[in-house]
């Protein structure tokens, strides 16, 4: 008798995780969304002039120098980084196109939410058949995956324009990507 009412609670217990998942999936999204959206605040004066913080430093004794723009021009060369490459790397492996442009919260959330996903997926369809959630713990999993590559493969690249232009601002250069 005892077995009976430990397998009635156990498949109440499934039934009531199978309708929470999809809530407390939807909530976590919208949460991490919502935190990687917040505005960034620049209160220090010289993120507003960048040139003129950087022609008034007093460690740069030659600003002015006929060879600048040139070193401003290589350093651009060197910090830059390509959007496709971005989105190549983010199309081979969750998260490797943020990481590629230094962007290490947003890696972590696609990676995060994309094991998740591939986890919900993979548990939904190995649960048996008529098992109550199965569909909803299925799809879940399924939408859960194409909404993380789908943020990961618009972040990537648009984090390495966004970071491109930053730097092209700073340095008072124009550029490639």
């Amino acid at each position: 008798m005892r077995g009976v009412f430990a397998r009635a609670a156990t498949g109440a217990l499934r039934r009531s995780l199978a309708r929470l998942v999809p809530w407390v999936v939807l909530s976590l999204s919208l949460l991490t969304l919502a935190l990687h959206a917040a505005p960034v605040r620049a209160d220090d004066a010289s993120l507003a002039r960048p040139r003129a913080r950087f022609a008034e430093s007093a460690d740069v004794p030659h600003v002015d120098a006929p060879y600048a723009p040139l070193v401003r021009q290589h350093y651009y060369a060197q910090l830059a980084k390509n959007p496709w490459r971005a989105l190549g790397w983010e199309a081979l492996l969750p998260g490797a196109g943020n990481l590629y442009v230094g962007l290490r919260v947003p890696a972590a959330m696609t990676l995060g939410l994309s094991a998740l996903g591939a986890g919900l997926w993979v548990a939904g369809a190995t649960m048996q058949r008529g098992a109550g959630g199965r569909a909803a713990l299925l799809w879940t999993g399924v939408g859960t995956l194409a909404a993380a590559r789908a943020y990961g493969l618009v972040s990537a690249p648009i984090g390495a324009a966004l970071l491109n232009a930053a730097f092209r601002a700073q340095l008072g250069v124009s550029g490639v990507y």
